[in-house]
């Protein structure tokens, strides 16, 4: 299966999903992770895992590729995993325009805020071209970065059933936990100190791959 996470604006926690989804289906086989957004934020995470001091038994492969290549050399690559995961995002139209030929499921994080809003507007025509070419592309919606505090989740969530799109009932809510594994090269589960936020991203794993 190849996964596509996938967004124009930053700050929404596109790489994080990336990385945990990459680590988390490398527990059941062979997975690679493409590293397509220019910041290359996904393969700092690998740098990390891999020269870190704590040692990572399990680890996706990684790669960088950027634009068409995600496509263009990313379909003969991913032949080699059970199982890929590509972070596209940023700017890079193409790089994303790849991303969603190549992918059989894309997953849209998406903060609860209306400038999250107004940003996926461009995403969503971006979408509506791939699916022109690549028709079982399957999209996702996922809130993260959730504030239990505020309202915006529910107003977020009226946006999104007003433009027809599928939301995923995972939520992955603003936790130091994923911000403190994500910056050390791991997961949450592999740090063990957040029992409510390893359950969210289990929560997530269990019904993207289902």
């Amino acid at each position: 299966m190849i996964y596509a996470v996938v967004n124009t604006k930053g700050g929404v926690g596109k790489t994080t999903m990336a990385v945990h989804l990459a680590a988390m289906l490398a527990r059941d086989g062979r997975a690679l992770l493409i590293d397509g957004d220019p910041q290359a934020s996904a393969a700092s995470w690998a740098a990390w895992r891999r020269d870190g001091e704590v040692v990572r038994l399990i680890n996706p492969a990684t790669i960088i590729l950027a634009g068409r290549a995600i496509f263009a050399e990313g379909k003969g690559l991913a032949q080699n995993y059970a199982n890929t995961v590509i972070d596209a995002g940023g700017r890079d139209a193409p790089g994303i325009r790849s991303a969603l030929l190549l992918a059989q499921r894309a997953i849209i994080p998406v903060g609860a805020s209306n400038l999250d809003a107004a940003a996926m507007d461009d995403l969503l025509g971006i979408i509506d071209e791939a699916r022109q070419f690549n028709e079982a592309l399957q999209v996702k919606v996922l809130l993260t970065r959730i504030d239990a505090h505020t309202r915006d989740t529910g107003r977020m969530l009226d946006w999104l059933e007003e433009k027809g799109l599928p939301v995923m009932n995972a939520r992955i809510c603003e936790r130091v936990a994923i911000k403190r594994a994500t910056g050390e090269g791991a997961i949450v589960q592999e740090m063990g100190s957040d029992e409510k936020a390893i359950f969210e991203m289990e929560y997530f794993y269990k019904e993207i791959t289902k």
